[in-house]
């Protein structure tokens, strides 16, 4: 057997390189010969541009291959050759094992195979077999021709036997009529029609997708009063909109094909989903009620929802049993109709309704003129009056209208005492003193919560720091 050395291999190696093949009986030539081996290093991407030299009788290996027939003890055949050329062989990447990802490639090299083709260009792809890349890869090429998906042990098996063979595609019966299987086979005028049904209900599919129930659905019904539609009975609904799913890309291509002579616009009538607009409606315009709107927290309210909510309706819907202002439900409570009138008036907390929800004739004393006098007056959310309860009052001889600033007003107030509840809470709870306590020294200090937080706490350590005689 002739063997050519690449003279980009290293001198100290040449010189092993040619002690081993006349050892074992081989020849060495100066220039490339036309029959037998040409040694280079195949790893280096640019070495791999020697495959050129490939003949039916002259074969490229790597470096190695002379110490692998050394450690077979017998002469590694070229078998993965198809015409004479190196058979293309792609290694999945689902073969994770680096090192045995290096072994896999040489052995293919002894026996003058290419292992470094691509997915789409390989014969043969080696895959793991325990993987489900294997049973996806089987079932993506099971119907491209001359095309392989091979296991781990294939390369293993072809050495020993001396011989490539591929695992065969065996036809199994599927043992009857599978789910979603037509009963009756497709036609070609069959796909051409439903191909016009689809293309006159849905044109565009960008506007909707055809796999729906309803589109089949229609078009079983058509045959009922439409005596050219009696080729639909040729098959279920379930069995056009199955044959259009397993078939979507060839299919929308004949459907394009049909829109592009019959051009459509999107939208006319007869299409799926055309529906006609409605007549404009004259707009009602509210009429407003000169007695006050019901403000209810924490209800559900009967009726529909006003179109363009209030700033009482904000509030109402913005303060639910889920979202952090459902304290608010605790706070502003529903006050009952009174003496029968169908509106419902705002109650604040437990303190008695204002003078302007009192109906006429009512028997309580009148309050003097001082009271009537508008005035307002606004508690600190940080105060000690601040508890647990919102306290706006809010006295005028007419009430007035709940405004954007009072709403957001209220808003702000709820959450920033139910916070402030919390936090001393938290500090009562923290260094184990009672929450009027906390409270206490958090007004004496003028709404310090940090200071409070530091005060209590130093005082909880130096109690457990004295001792039980102290």
């Amino acid at each position: 057997i002739h063997f050519y050395l690449q003279p980009e291999i290293l001198p100290e190696l040449q010189d092993t390189l040619r002690r081993s093949i006349t050892e074992l009986g081989g020849e060495i030539d100066a220039n490339v010969p036309d029959k037998g081996y040409v040694l280079a290093d195949l790893h280096n991407p640019q070495s791999q541009q020697i495959f050129q030299l490939f003949t039916p009788q002259r074969w490229v290996v790597p470096l190695t291959f002379v110490e692998a027939c050394k450690a077979a003890g017998a002469y590694i055949k070229p078998i993965f050759l198809e015409e004479g050329v190196p058979m293309p062989i792609h290694v999945h990447e689902s073969i994770a094992n680096l090192k045995f990802r290096e072994a896999l490639y040489e052995k293919i090299l002894f026996c003058t195979g290419f292992p470094y083709a691509t997915l789409d260009s390989a014969r043969v792809i080696i895959a793991d077999s325990k993987t489900s890349v294997f049973s996806a890869l089987v079932k993506h090429y099971q119907l491209t021709p001359h095309k392989y998906i091979e296991s781990l042990e294939w390369v293993d098996k072809c050495i020993e036997r001396q011989e490539v063979s591929f695992t065969p595609h065996v036809f199994k019966n599927p043992g009857g009529r599978r789910a979603g299987e037509e009963r009756t086979q497709f036609t070609e005028e069959d796909e051409r029609k439903l191909c016009e049904w689809i293309a006159a209900k849905i044109p565009f599919k960008s506007t909707g997708g055809r796999t729906g129930n309803k589109l089949y659905q229609q078009l079983c019904e058509m045959q009922r009063n439409h005596p050219e539609y009696a080729w639909v009975t040729r098959h279920t609904w379930q069995s056009w909109r199955e044959r259009y799913k397993k078939n979507a890309v060839r299919l929308d291509k004949i459907v394009d094909n049909i829109v592009s002579t019959t051009k459509p616009n999107q939208g006319e009538k007869w299409q799926y989903g055309y529906v006609r607009q409605d007549d404009d409606k004259p707009r009602k315009k509210r009429k407003l009620s000169s007695k006050h709107e019901e403000f209810v927290v924490g209800s559900s309210g009967a009726g529909k929802k006003p179109a363009h909510p209030g700033p009482t309706e904000q509030l109402s819907q913005a303060i639910s049993a889920n979202s952090p202002l459902g304290q608010l439900a605790g706070i502003l409570r529903l006050a009952p109709p009174e003496n029968g009138e169908d509106e419902w008036k705002i109650k604040i907390g437990n303190n008695l309704s204002p003078s302007w929800t009192k109906s006429k004739g009512s028997s309580e004393p009148e309050e003097d003129s001082d009271t009537k006098r508008a005035k307002s007056e606004y508690v600190s959310p940080y105060s000690s009056k601040f508890s647990s309860k919102l306290t706006i009052i809010n006295h005028f001889s007419e009430p007035p209208a709940m405004t954007d600033d009072t709403l957001q007003l209220a808003i702000r107030a709820a959450v920033a005492g139910h916070v402030l509840d919390q936090n001393l809470s938290e500090i009562a709870q923290q260094s184990r003193f009672t929450v009027e306590e906390v409270r206490e020294y958090y007004d004496k200090c003028g709404g310090d919560l940090e200071r409070t937080g530091r005060r209590f706490h130093k005082m909880r350590a130096h109690l457990n720091a004295l001792t039980d005689e102290e």
